[in-house]
């Protein structure tokens, strides 16, 4: 939440379940398109039952989150600090990476990671700037012109504001947002998507242990510094989209990616998943589905937040219903599973 001194907005419930079904159907559909690459892939179709059954997590998750829309619902309206600067802000954020990219010459995750930094310096305005910036990173080729990105911009601040009260600390949610807001001007647009052929085996596995890698980082540097989730991010992204396209030949853009996705997922609050090891996991499940979705919906800013938000989801699902059933065995009932 933003704590400006600013006019508040009061949410009607029925908006959040908006901004709630806006945000869970996206990484829905690109864990369905990492199963759909699997099969593409020749050779590599053993893999389509692991992104099956992440599929599954992230439902498990969202069916999880269903619980905390309920209490917001019961509670019947949201009031949130400063929504209408957070619309500004989400704009500055899309204009700041524009600029990296279009006048500085700067790579897309470079760019972005950037103003994650210089955000992370004002901490009441850093999580709407770096969302906007996910806007930002939308190749010129989805958007054929400003105006298309300063509506997407737009409506992701919109939705930044009435998705406010669900999703808490699941890491990848900004990335989300601002993915809906590119969708819904890109696709009823000419604008096209970039497609990418997968790589073979054994650059797939580099590219899980890399996101793996950049997850557990990003996670333990804002969970033990004072450093905050987007300064993580941003040193983590900054970092991989400079540094490893010079370590890496032939697929830099492709590993640059998985990182700086990871590191979304390393964003998420250890109240909803543990420790680095279930982040690493997650981290995996980002590694996997980046590569298996090349071929589809490329250069959409917030694509690789949006992996990252279903990779978290399923995990924080499946620990949850975990406990859930440990729980049930001891004759105890989960206080949501009495609400009516």
């Amino acid at each position: 939440m933003s704590h400006w001194t600013a006019p508040d907005w009061s949410l009607p419930w029925p908006s959040v379940v908006v901004g709630f079904l806006l945000l869970a159907v996206p990484p829905l559909v690109l864990f369905g398109f990492g199963v759909w690459g699997t099969l593409l892939a020749q050779g590599l179709v053993l893999l389509s039952p692991i992104l099956v059954a992440g599929t599954l997590g992230v439902g498990a998750g969202i069916r999880c989150e269903w619980w905390e829309l309920r209490r917001v619902i019961h509670e019947g309206s949201v009031v949130v600090d400063g929504a209408r600067w957070n619309l500004l802000a989400v704009g500055g954020g899309t204009l700041f990476t524009l600029v990296g990219v279009a006048e500085l010459g700067l790579s897309p995750i470079v760019s972005a990671s950037l103003v994650g930094i210089v955000a992370a310096a004002v901490r009441n305005v850093a999580v709407p700037v770096y969302c906007g910036a996910f806007v930002g990173m939308t190749s010129p080729e989805v958007f054929g012109s400003y105006w298309y990105v300063a509506l997407a911009a737009a409506l992701a601040g919109v939705l930044f504001t009435v998705a406010h009260p669900v999703f808490h600390g699941i890491g990848g949610k900004l990335g989300t947002t601002a993915f809906v807001g590119v969708l819904l001007v890109a696709v009823p647009t000419t604008g096209s998507f970039q497609s990418s052929a997968i790589p073979d085996g054994s650059v797939v596995l580099s590219v899980v242990g890399v996101a793996a890698l950049g997850a557990s980082i990003t996670f333990t540097v804002h969970t033990r510094s004072a450093a905050t989730p987007v300064l993580a991010s941003g040193l983590v992204g900054a970092v991989g989209g400079a540094v490893l396209p010079i370590l890496v030949g032939g697929f830099e853009q492709l590993f640059a990616a998985a990182t700086y996705s990871a590191s979304f997922a390393g964003m998420t609050s250890p109240r909803r998943i543990p420790n680095e090891w279930w982040i690493g996991v997650a981290g995996i499940g980002v590694g996997l589905v980046v590569v298996y979705t090349l071929p589809f919906v490329g250069g959409s800013g917030g694509k690789l937040g949006t992996i990252a938000f279903g990779s978290c989801l399923g995990i924080h699902g499946t620990l949850r219903l975990v406990d859930v059933f440990h729980l049930s065995r001891r004759g105890y009932r989960a206080p949501e599973a009495e609400t009516t």
